[in-house]
């Protein structure tokens, strides 16, 4: 019987990855590079960023994110670099981006537009073959041999020192998944996505507070629109913050962030599902931590 679920599962996973191909994370609004190559330097400050996201926290094996990124201008250049991991209960993915962007100033915005190499690989670790009646299985040994995909993504990126405008299409290429097995004919690709984000931050007169709304709509070709509606509000010339994050999928989620030192800050988040799935599945964590 595990045999059999774990040969669905491999199938979902390898095959129909669309929930797995890109991170989501509630706290997109703190890094933009996380989602568009072209942001990388746009704060013409080298960056690391950190950050995991464990998510169902009520459900055993549930899925863990883990990432980090560094980012850094050079003139009118950006580069930048992510690795991340993820993880549920015996699948999991790996993958690592190296990005390039090239800025040239219009007025008093900045217009950014970047390509990053995308490269991904997808597996299952030993633990799948625990209680497995054959574990030389050939679709089990190939499933845990892994998948190596490599893609690419664009992106275009418009800022100044109070908004943004953002647009990037990761998976621009589509690269094919074969299914594991020599067994199995399915052949599938990763879905091409569209990611559009946009804010504005308004600071008063006196700078006690600041206020940035900000949207991040996803569409991946074969689900519906997705959107995260934020409202970040800053004290203390920043140094804490909070948001509140509306998403369609049915989830709010609330964000506190403190600058724990001239260059680092913290913030975590919490997801709640607004859904009756809420009882069964706990809430989402976010963790961040940010060096500038």
């Amino acid at each position: 019987m595990k045999k059999i679920i774990l040969i669905i599962f491999c199938c979902f996973f390898f095959g129909k990855t669309n929930a797995q191909q890109e991170n989501a994370f509630s706290q997109y609004h703190l890094n933009p590079f996380m989602l568009n190559p072209a942001a990388a330097g746009v704060n013409k400050l080298h960056t690391i960023f950190m950050h995991g996201r464990f998510q169902w926290t009520g459900l055993p094996n549930a899925p863990k994110t883990g990432l980090i990124s560094y980012e850094a201008p050079f003139g009118k250049i950006g580069l930048g670099a992510i690795i991340f991991s993820d993880r549920v209960a015996s699948l999991n993915r790996f993958g690592a981006n190296f990005a390039y962007a090239y800025r040239s100033r219009i007025n008093r915005f900045t217009l950014s537009i970047g390509l990053s190499g995308h490269y991904q690989r997808f597996y299952l670790d030993n633990s799948a073959i625990h209680g497995v009646e054959n574990p030389d299985d050939i679709v089990l040994n190939d499933a845990m041999d892994g998948l190596n995909v490599y893609d690419a993504n664009l992106g275009v990126y418009l800022s100044s020192n109070k908004m943004y405008v953002g647009f990037s299409v990761p998976n621009l290429v589509q690269a094919r998944l074969n299914t594991i097995g020599s067994n199995i004919s399915t052949i599938s690709q990763l879905s091409r996505q569209y990611i559009f984000t946009a804010g504005y931050k308004h600071l008063p007169e006196k700078e006690m507070f600041s206020v940035e709304p900000s949207i991040l709509i996803r569409k991946i070709e074969t689900l519906p629109i997705q959107a995260l509606l934020t409202m970040k509000i800053g004290m203390m010339a920043d140094r804490f913050f909070t948001a509140f994050t509306y998403g369609t999928t049915d989830v709010i989620t609330m964000t506190l962030g403190y600058q724990i030192m001239p260059e680092g800050k913290v913030a975590y988040s919490y997801d709640y599902s607004l859904g009756g799935i809420y009882r069964y599945t706990g809430g989402t964590h976010e963790l961040s931590l940010i060096h500038i």
